[in-house]
């Protein structure tokens, strides 16, 4: 049987690090929670979404080698304006 998702649940975000579910919005086909990180930092998630651990909001520590790879600003602008070449 699985963990049941409740106000103060510890979740994990992949950026803000530990944190817990502040409030659960409860609904007929997936429930919605809103999480807390600490000094401002929130987010939302589905339910299945945090049960799938395929959001940015896990219920156990993100590693560093599952973190999406984030580019610099320099680098979205080159690839989005094409590579800068001539």
């Amino acid at each position: 049987m699985s963990k049941q998702i409740k106000q103060y649940t510890t979740v994990y975000h992949e950026v803000y690090g530990k944190g817990q579910v502040l409030n659960v919005k409860y609904r007929s086909q997936d429930n919605l929670l809103f999480c807390s990180f600490g000094k401002g930092k929130y987010g939302f998630i589905t339910e299945k979404q945090l049960r799938r651990g395929d959001g940015e909001i896990t219920l156990t520590p993100v590693q560093a080698t599952k973190r999406r790879p984030q580019g610099s600003l320099e680098d979205a602008l080159k690839e989005l304006l094409g590579g800068g070449n001539p």
